[in-house]
């Protein structure tokens, strides 16, 4: 009871400070620090700053501490706080002196003797537990960490900055240039590492902030499941986006043929689209007529010339095409123009681009091109194709491609339409954002070509990368992190792999790990799950599945979600009741439908698995990946309602 007491004693001290500092900041001013007009904008920025960390951040003032082994003590917060003596009352959780909070094991203290983890509400200290480092901790459950998986969910994620693990802890500090990809399982908080590592990099570089940093998930409603935690975290500034989204063009996302699909997201489609772009230039000779005497020519090899020397210049099409034009004119003129001219070299050039036969000639051998012409090229034209692509492509995949035809109606596009016609952007006038770094998420189902269009938005290449191959249900996804990053163009990457599940209890990870072929990357589970898993063989399906997510939602006191495949997706909402449709909308506390492409990355207390057989048959977010995914979706309670025989492999799990 005395150290509860003198925990509140010092919780009631550090919010006092807080408060002080809060009002000190807020406080109207009106007259200048100083006479420097810039050094008082700068200060005035610096002091808005400060303002919006305090108020973005939600939660407790501070959640830990540690005791080292010279008798001082340390408070792990949100904030730095320091008392009107400055003392230093609690550090930010990203602060350097912070790291042993996360990292202190009995084999290596960091200087630490004792952890404490403190259950705060408000501003009351209502217990705590302290943490032996006599344990090794990669298998070693602290009751802090039990506590926050049991906690019921409100269909949101969490910030987990009060039970990060050292194994997470070192990823999320980790310092890399270039990518790094994080291989994770179910369970393994990949994806919350990923959005903390965001807010310790913002932390850590200021100048990041300036630059920006953009988030990337699956689908809208993972985006909607994860956009609390950064701004909980104090950065509110992150754009968070769906891959489709990253377009800006208005598109529908409709499903196409998978051998289809695995052409057009294949990274031979990018070389094959700039082959198409480049062979629209044609050279012949121009000749101008700039006088009735006088007659200046150029001929198609000096024109080959001066495409190579802007070429190795300017990048995108559209600025290569209008240096050409200058060039070619500044060619013209200098040929006209002798020591005896009256002219400038500029009233020249001038005159030259006025010539209508020049205009003409040049259009012609440098056409203009749209992102949506280049992509509908891709589609037409057989013998074009075989010229340009008859290395990269068999004529079967030509005759699929012609077969295909371009979507022309924005409502038509694919997902991977959307990343064709990013790539054409790209080529000829790239005119999006670029960020300091880039986090995308569930990154194993992306094409070579969809995660070309992450990375191309990420300034040096500065990515995180976040999946899971034993997940992938995409065929034209990511077979080996290092195959399709090669394919993306990222030249410099570091790829590691978190191999504990924290959350998701072993028994589950066992059935759906009968799954998976041998070699697959799987997590090792440590925690046993508070309630059996059941299969139900059922012949109405719909009932059956309705009635056990009711009891579910009764014995877990939480979140449940129904992960049911398209052919039964009628059926199974036709029986429920009250419930959250995820397919459309936000994800809510009680029951959730979702289909297997909305479940990519969601967590609930207790998941329902509806027919694995249609799931194994359904593409593209089915077959084994997409099951796997929907087996591994919960922390506590986990059913499976068939009318089918199930799956060998769960048959006999089961």
């Amino acid at each position: 009871m005395e150290e509860l007491e003198a925990e509140q004693r010092h919780l009631d001290e550090t919010a006092a400070a807080y408060d002080r500092a809060f009002a000190a900041l807020t406080e109207y001013r009106d007259r200048a620090v100083s006479d420097d007009e810039y050094a008082n904008e700068a200060l005035e920025a610096m002091r808005r700053e400060r303002i919006r960390v305090y108020t973005e951040a939600s939660g407790p003032l501070y959640f830990g501490r540690i005791d080292r082994t010279d008798d001082s003590t340390l408070y792990i917060g949100r904030h730095a706080v320091h008392s009107p003596s400055n003392d230093l009352l609690s550090i930010n959780w990203r602060a350097p002196a912070a790291e042993p909070f996360y990292t202190a094991t009995e084999q290596d203290p960091h200087g630490v003797r004792r952890r404490r983890r403190l259950d705060i509400e408000e501003r009351t200290v209502l217990g705590f537990v302290d943490e032996p480092l006599d344990t090794s901790f990669e298998d070693h459950l602290t009751d802090a960490i039990v506590e926050d998986i049991s906690r019921q969910r409100v269909g949101e994620m969490r910030q987990i900055i009060s039970t990060i693990t050292p194994d997470q802890y070192e990823l999320i500090a980790r310092q890399t240039d270039g990518a790094l990809v994080i291989q994770g399982g179910p369970g393994t908080g990949k994806t919350a590492v990923g959005l903390h590592r965001a807010a310790w990099l913002l932390y850590t570089n200021p100048q990041l902030g300036r630059e920006g940093v953009l988030v990337v998930g699956p689908n809208e409603t993972f985006i909607r499941y994860i956009e609390q935690v950064l701004p909980a975290l104090g950065e509110g500034g992150v754009e968070q986006r769906a891959i489709g989204a990253l377009v800006t063009k208005p598109h529908g996302e409709t499903d196409e043929a998978r051998e289809l699909a695995t052409l057009k997201g294949s990274a031979r489609i990018a070389t094959v689209l700039e082959r198409l772009l480049w062979d629209r230039l044609h050279f012949e000779d121009i000749s101008v007529p700039v006088s009735r005497r006088v007659t200046a020519t150029v001929t198609a090899d000096e024109q080959r010339e001066l495409v190579a020397a802007v070429r190795e210049r300017a990048f995108s099409y559209a600025t290569a095409r209008e240096r050409f034009r200058e060039r070619l004119a500044g060619t013209f003129a200098s040929r006209v123009l002798t020591s005896d001219s009256l002219a400038s070299p500029d009233d020249a050039i001038k005159t030259i681009r006025k010539a209508k036969e020049y205009t003409r000639a040049v259009t012609k051998a440098w056409p203009k091109e749209t992102p949506e012409g280049l992509v509908k090229k891709l589609f037409t034209n057989r013998e074009r194709l075989e010229r340009v692509a008859a290395d990269l492509l068999t004529p079967d995949e030509i005759t699929r491609l012609i077969k295909a035809k371009a979507a022309t109606d924005k409502h038509a596009m694919t997902p991977t339409d959307v990343a064709l016609l990013d790539e054409a952007h790209w080529l000829i006038d790239p005119g999006f954002r670029r960020f300091g770094h880039v986090v995308v998420d569930e990154a194993q189902n992306l094409t070579p070509m969809e995660l070309r269009m992450v990375v191309r938005r990420a300034r040096s290449q500065s990515l995180t990368i976040l999946g899971d191959l034993a997940q992938r249900t995409a065929d034209a996804g990511v077979s080996s992190w290092e195959r399709v990053l090669n394919e993306a163009g990222v030249s410099t990457y570091d790829v590691s792999e978190l191999e504990i599940s924290y959350r998701v209890p072993n028994e589950f990870l066992t059935i759906a790990g009968t799954l998976l072929p041998p070699g697959a990357p799987a997590p090792r589970g440590v925690r046993e799950a508070p309630f059996p898993a059941r299969a139900i063989h059922t012949e109405t399906l719909g009932e059956a599945t309705a009635r056990e997510a009711s009891r579910l939602a009764e014995t877990v006191k939480g979140s449940v979600g129904i992960v049911a495949p398209l052919e039964h997706m009628s059926t199974v909402r036709a029986a429920l009741d009250t419930y959250a449709d995820a397919t459309h909308a936000a994800l809510g506390a009680g029951i959730n439908l979702l289909d297997l492409h909305v479940a990519k990355g969601l967590e609930f207390d207790a998941i329902v698995v509806v027919e694995p057989e249609a799931i194994l048959r359904e593409r593209p977010d089915g077959g084994v990946g997409g099951l796997y995914t929907a087996l591994t979706r919960a922390t506590r309670a986990m059913s499976v309602v068939h009318s089918e025989p199930l799956p060998e492999p769960l048959a006999e799990a089961f």
